[in-house]
This record gives structure tokens, sequence and C-alpha cells, in this order.
């Protein structure tokens, strides 16, 4: 974490860079003695928590809380404050400040405050990681990717076997074949992925089949038939009926549709359910 420090009076600048800031995680700080100079400074450097007068010449720190916001900065502002601009730094939180000071500052009020807002930087960093990686798995076109962010909660034995269904889905995979390669018995199987998914084995397996198939069809790789082939479905009428299942319409008419869309495994386990209920 990198802390910068603004502020136009000499000994609150002082005061504040002789705190013992590596006790909360901060490694590395920096001074700016105006706003200008702190603006630069954020320009250059990768700024993680800013503290900053409300007031100083060139640049308040209101004006610095604002280039942060609107240059969507990963950075959080703490204000520092007098009594008289008390109303000031309590408008400052609606608009992207996540905290402020009230002088006189105590050395442990301010430590305090900086490992409040560093931990809330955190939590908000590892929920944007979070959804990143969540699209990334949606997205991902690597169904073995997507069954090990989907079903990350599940047992390591479950998780196994729904890898390998993902790999193989195309070369004729069944309950059957799994049972007897993984040496359990179909039905205990069956509960064990159905319990640790909340799906059953076919409806997985047809989802992926189906997610491969969908995408097959809208890059218009040969024929109908050919696109079902290579999904893993051996049966074509029963392709045909799973498909239109899932997406309410055929095939041949999904083919024809004109908006294109990459469905993730997860999208047509919930197409499926949607249309048993």
């Amino acid at each position: 974490m990198r802390l910068l420090i603004a502020d136009d009076e000499k000994n609150i600048r002082n005061g504040l860079l002789s705190l013992p800031w590596n006790t909360i995680g901060i490694q590395k700080v920096y001074q700016a003695e105006n706003g200008l100079e702190a603006l630069k400074i954020l320009e250059e450097k990768q700024i993680d928590i800013v503290i900053s007068d409300i007031k100083m010449p060139g640049l308040s720190g209101l004006e610095l809380a604002e280039f942060v916001q609107k240059n969507s900065l990963d950075t959080a502002v703490v204000l520092l404050t007098g009594f008289s601009e008390f109303e000031y730094a309590q408008k400052a939180l609606r608009n992207g400040v996540l905290d402020y000071m009230l002088k006189p500052l105590r050395p442990k009020d301010i430590l305090a405050t900086v490992l409040k807002v560093k931990e809330t930087l955190e939590k908000r960093r590892y929920k944007e990681k979070v959804v990143e990686r969540y699209e990334g798995a949606a997205n991902s076109r690597d169904y073995q990717e997507q069954i090990s962010w989907h079903f990350r909660g599940v047992n390591e034995q479950a998780m196994e076997i729904l890898k390998d269904v993902a790999q193989n889905f195309s070369q004729g995979v069944s309950l059957n074949s799994l049972a007897e390669k993984y040496h359990y018995s179909v039905a205990y199987l069956s509960r064990m992925i159905k319990k640790e998914t909340g799906f059953s084995f076919s409806e997985i397996l047809n989802s992926i089949r189906l997610a491969q198939a969908a995408e097959l069809l809208q890059k218009d790789c040969g024929k109908i038939s050919m696109a079902g082939e290579m999904a893993g479905f051996s049966d074509q009428k029963y392709f045909s009926q799973v498909f239109k299942k899932a997406f309410g319409v055929s095939p041949g008419e999904f083919r024809k549709q004109e908006e294109t869309q990459l469905y993730s495994i997860i999208d047509i386990l919930h197409l499926i359910k949607s249309e048993e209920q």
C-alpha cells in the first residue's frame, strides 16, 4: 500500500510522516505541500490512499477527491478538516471521499482511521477481482475452467468427475462409463453429482454439449447435424429435442438469428431448469 500525505502546514505533514505506517501495512509514503504537487504525484504514481487537507493552495482536498473520482482512480481519499470546514467534509463523503479526520489529530486515531479505509479499499478490490474472475470464467470457452468456477464448492471427487465430463463431453462419456472408471456404482455417482451441484448428471452433460453446439451453429460450421455430432450428440432427433427445450427454438432457427451470444454452462443449466418449472 502507498500513501500520499498532502498538507500545506509543514508541522502537520512532518507529524503524519513520523507515524509508524508500516504497522498497518503502508509500505511507501509520499508527501506534497500543496494541491498541485499532490495532483502531479497522483498522475505519476500508483497511490492507494490520500490524506489531504481540505483547504490547500493551488488545489483543495475536495478538488483532489473530484480528480480521483472523475478519472476512476483506484485510490481512497481521506480529508483533514478543521471544525469550520466540518460541513464540507460531511458533504464530501457523498462525492467519493471515504472518510475525514477532524483536527487536532491524535496519532492513534489517524492510524485507526487509515487502517479502516485500507480495509475498505481491500474489500472493494477483492469484490472487483471476484467479479472479474466470474466474468472471465463465464466468457471462457474452456469448459473445465467454467466447471471449476461455477461448481467450486463441490467435493474433490465430484470436481474431478465434472472436469472429466467437461474434457470428454464429445467422446461418448456417460454415467455408466464414469462409474466404471472411478469405481462407483451408477446410483451412487448420480446421487453424489445431484447432491453436490444441484443438477443431474444429464443436465450438466447436456449443458456442456449445448454450449458447444450453440457456438458451432453461430459460427455456421457446416451442417446442423454436424454441430450436434461434434458436440457429442449421437442421436440427431434427441439433439433437436434438448436444444429446443433449452433455447426455445430449433437448431436451424437458432442459426438464422442475427444476434449472437456465447452461452456458458451455467446459462444453459438455468435455461433447462426454467423450462422444467
